[in-house]
């Protein structure tokens, strides 16, 4: 009897134990998602909007901004947050929004019947005595049913439903003729349905003096959230008022829209306060979200980062950050899936591509550093735009007509050819100009006359040091040198250099990218090539040197922490391989070279796997990579490898790029076809540069074949490679040595 009854209460604790565990959110501190959409900080933080819930909520609570373009593009980010992956959903035009938009109360009558009966006849399934349901997830199901990475619509709603987590969707934001209802993607679970909640058009009332002509009623969201918070332990609540204004701005003057927005905002503040004030004393933490970014206005331009905030009782102030981007002050909305279950003590599923966001101290100072860096996002972005356009055409243009001189050889005039060494020296420069402009924010305009000064002042440094007959080695010697630095120091320069990473895009946070990649392995080996006496005279001290260094780089860009390259680390190996079995073998032979190559794999991965088995999967993509390969099996490596061949042809028929590695291709066509006198006389001259265009060309095939932008890290290689080629074969290669 005694054993009886110990058993009984061994069994009463392990089921608490467990359920505690599974229900960490038990301790009462429940979760509400607020929806404040097309929205920008600087809209909230505009001096003639007053707004004091939501700035208290930022004051008290941690902030950021989001990242809200998928590597799909833009549509979905509401499907996107509840999938914890990127979804996409179309625009439809007779509606005027998208399927994301299409839920309903089940008791709501849609086309003459209820929406829990249009429902099932849409999807076979019952509705249940779910409160709403989602019309548009058939849609949305086919819509993403082609993506070639795993994908869940709903993912979040579901794991919470099934994990005693209860949910509700509150608000929505209608206008006149067209349904709103995208938060409903939020919650909802793989079916589309959410347990409770009111999302209704009794809760929008006309108002003929706002702009957009309908305005929620105040009265009845309140009611209906109070209602849901005393069931729910998530609230996702749409304040709608900023959606229904960007709905009508196109038809506004700009200043129109400006004051209509401001209104809009200080609406929906009104509300939040309310909402707030309405909680008491019980423990909430609360979440305020941007889903989409809002459209620009004539004359503006801007970073799509949008502003989150999150605010939980009893902690500190500070940045948002997460392990998806390394960088204070920054998040991607996949995280927000993962950060929810996270708050409620439950693991993600595989699925989810995000990670919990954390909180980064300021040292008070979060607000302050949120608003400069916005300001400097959004002219780093405006002036991007500009240089990315800028030198792939006018590096397509100079190597094209640099062919076509090799091609006519000594017809053409001594100063044409010095004009045109001139205008390479100067690309080859920009872009160890585009790290330099990085040291201090600048407006847009400022950073291209800065982009081009310094790549001016850097083509003369190298032309003056060399005498104009190697100028081409000191910019890439300089990039090389930046680069590593910066690498191993934070990446401070990669972060906010116009030629690397865009947070607004969603492609890269942090370590190297394929364009800055792709310059570090084409003046890598060309730069290296350069510091070799003549074979006859290089010593095996100074080959050495070159061999170590160029492995050593190879190394920096694949190790998570800093290059979290894994292509490209991969890229420059294959090139220092190539290039090393020059330095000790006049023709190597196609053992050598293919043993060189398993090397430098076998070198690469090892680097990998050592930093993933000291710091887990939790510092970089490679190490989510690396896990998901064990636990999935090869599916989610070939998974992988199609998604990045299909975005590489993808930005092959579309990118600018393209067009400068053709230019390139061009060049070292006709030095290897048409055999040139100037470049015959300059391989003499300088017996490692057919070594090394022949290293660069192999890893450029790397960089092609093994990234999802490959076309624009091979074109940045072979930029290096012909464009060193073109500019000392242009010389006067008489006096050259």
């Amino acid at each position: 009897m005694i054993v009886r009854r110990i058993s009984i209460v061994l069994a009463i604790m392990c089921w608490s134990l467990a359920g505690a565990a599974t229900c960490g959110w038990a301790a009462g501190e429940k979760l509400l998602v607020v929806v404040l959409d097309k929205v920008l900080w600087s809209d909230l933080l505009s001096e003639e909007v007053e707004a004091p819930a939501l700035r208290g909520l930022a004051e008290r609570g941690a902030v950021g901004m989001m990242c809200v373009r998928s590597g799909r593009g833009f549509g979905g980010e509401y499907a996107t947050i509840g999938a914890g992956s990127r979804a996409a959903s179309r625009l439809d035009a007779e509606m005027r929004g998208s399927a994301e938009g299409e839920a309903f109360e089940a008791t709501e009558v849609v086309g003459g019947a209820a929406a829990a009966r249009v429902y099932r006849a849409r999807t076979g399934w019952p509705a249940g005595d779910n409160a709403i349901v989602h019309l548009g997830i058939a849609g949305l199901m086919r819509e993403n049913a082609e993506v070639d990475y795993p994908l869940r619509l709903g993912l979040l709603g579901g794991t919470l439903r099934r994990s005693g987590v209860r949910i509700a969707c509150v608000g929505n934001a209608d206008r006149p003729k067209a349904i709103h209802r995208e938060l409903v993607c939020i919650g909802m679970d793989e079916q589309g349905l959410v347990e409770m909640g009111s999302i209704g058009g009794d809760l929008v009332r006309p108002d003929p003096s706002l702009p957009y002509r309908a305005t929620g009623s105040q009265a009845a969201l309140l009611a209906a959230f109070r209602r849901a918070a005393a069931a729910a332990d998530v609230v996702v609540l749409d304040l709608g008022e900023t959606s229904r204004v960007e709905g009508d701005v196109e038809y506004m003057m700009p200043t129109a829209a400006a004051a209509a927005r401001g209104q809009a905002i200080e609406r929906a503040d009104a509300l939040l306060g309310r909402v707030l004030a309405s909680l008491g004393g019980k423990e909430w933490a609360v979440l305020v979200l941007t889903p989409t970014v809002r459209g620009t206005q004539p004359e503006e331009s801007f970073a799509a980062l949008t502003p989150i905030v999150f605010s939980q009782p009893g902690a500190s102030p500070g940045l948002l950050t997460s392990p998806s981007t390394r960088r204070p002050g920054i998040v991607v909305s996949t995280d927000i899936a993962p950060s929810i279950l996270d708050h409620f003590g439950i693991a993600a599923p595989p699925e989810v591509v995000g990670r919990p966001m954390t909180v980064a101290p300021s040292g008070g100072e979060a607000m302050a550093r949120v608003a400069a860096d916005v300001s400097r996002h959004d002219a780093l972005e405006e002036g991007r735009r500009q240089l990315f356009r800028a030198m792939p055409i006018l590096g397509a243009v100079v190597l094209w007509i640099a062919a076509l001189f090799l091609l006519v050889g000594e017809r053409v005039p001594r100063a044409l050819r010095l004009l045109v060494r001139g205008a390479l020296l100067v690309l080859l420069s920009a872009p160890a100009a585009m790290l330099l402009v990085a040291l201090r924010p600048l407006s847009a305009s400022e950073v291209v006359v800065a982009v081009a000064g310094l790549s001016l002042a850097i083509a003369l440094l190298g032309s003056l040091l060399t005498g104009g007959r190697s100028g081409h080695v000191v910019p890439a010697l300089l990039a090389v040198a930046l680069l590593a630095y910066d690498l191993a120091r934070g990446q401070q320069m990669l972060y906010w250099s116009p030629f690397s990473y865009s947070p607004a895009a969603g492609a890269r946070f942090y370590g190297i990218g394929n364009e800055y990649a792709g310059v570090l392995l084409g003046a890598a080996i060309m730069g290296g090539a350069s510091m070799l006496w003549p074979r006859e005279r290089s010593g095996g001290g100074e080959r050495t040197l070159v061999a170590l260094a160029l492995v050593a780089l190879a190394a920096l860009v694949g190790v998570p922490r800093f290059g979290a390259n894994l292509g490209m680390s991969l890229a420059l190996a294959v090139g220092a391989a190539v290039f090393i079995l020059y330095l000790w073998r006049e023709e190597p032979g196609w053992p050598e070279v293919i043993g060189a190559l398993m090397a430098a794999g076998v070198l690469v991965a090892a680097v990998v796997v050592l930093d993933f088995l000291l710091r887990g999967a939790e510092a970089s993509h490679i190490g989510r990579w690396v896990t998901a390969a064990r636990t999935e099996g090869w599916e989610s490596v070939s998974a992988v490898l199609v998604r990045k061949m299909s975005m590489n042809w993808w930005l092959v028929r579309v990118s600018l790029w393209t067009d400068a590695a053709a230019a390139a291709l061009g060049v070292l066509g006709v030095a290897v076809v048409a055999r040139p006198p100037r470049v015959l006389a300059v391989m003499r001259e300088r017996t490692w540069l057919a070594p090394s265009l022949i290293a660069c060309c192999a890893g450029c095939a790397a960089a092609f074949s093994l990234n999802d932008s490959g076309i624009v890290a091979a074109a940045l290689a072979l930029l290096y490679a012909a464009g060193s080629l073109a500019y000392v074969s242009l010389g006067d290669v008489g006096l050259e040595g």
